[in-house]
Parts: C-alpha cells; structure tokens; sequence
C-alpha cells in the first residue's frame, strides 16, 4: 500500500504465524521491541492488487474486490462529494 518496490517473500499462513510466534517469543526474551516490526521480517501470505511476482509458484484465493479491497476502500475514503451551495 505504501508504493514500495521492496520484494517479500510469502508463505502460507501457518508458517508466517509460526515465525511471527517465534518473534513473539523472542521478543519477551529481552530484544528490543521495535526489532519485532521491522519490515518484512516476518513474511505474509497476503498480496494486493498489482503486485509482481519476482520468481516461484503458488496459488492464491481472492477475497476481496472493487470496493471491498484495500485499495477500493482508500479510493472511497479520497472521494470528495461536491459541496451544494445555494448559488
């Protein structure tokens, strides 16, 4: 969403909750907090509209369209409704 070129490396959902645990676990052994949230350290099985893939297979199920999606939903929250006047 932030328009950034960096590559992501996805996987299923059960792995990117294992490695996000693993973090957590981590995390409550004394690192940093912030170090948990750095990008793209743990990976996400999510992907947006327009997204290239780089390399590999996979398959993929879409659960949201039009103005449902993300981006459908910035684009909402963008739109401006003209301002009746009585001129």
């Amino acid at each position: 969403m932030t328009g950034e070129s960096d590559e992501m490396k996805k996987e299923i959902q059960y792995f990117c909750k294992l490695r996000r645990d693993e973090k957590i676990a981590e995390n409550l052994k004394g690192l940093e907090k912030n170090q948990m949230h750095r990008a793209h350290e743990i990976s996400s099985p999510l992907i947006l509209s327009g997204t290239s893939i780089a390399g590999g297979e996979g398959k993929m199920i879409c659960l949201m369209v039009g103005e449902d999606s993300c981006i459908g939903q910035i684009i909402a929250k963008l739109i401006v409704a003209p301002e009746v006047t009585p001129l």
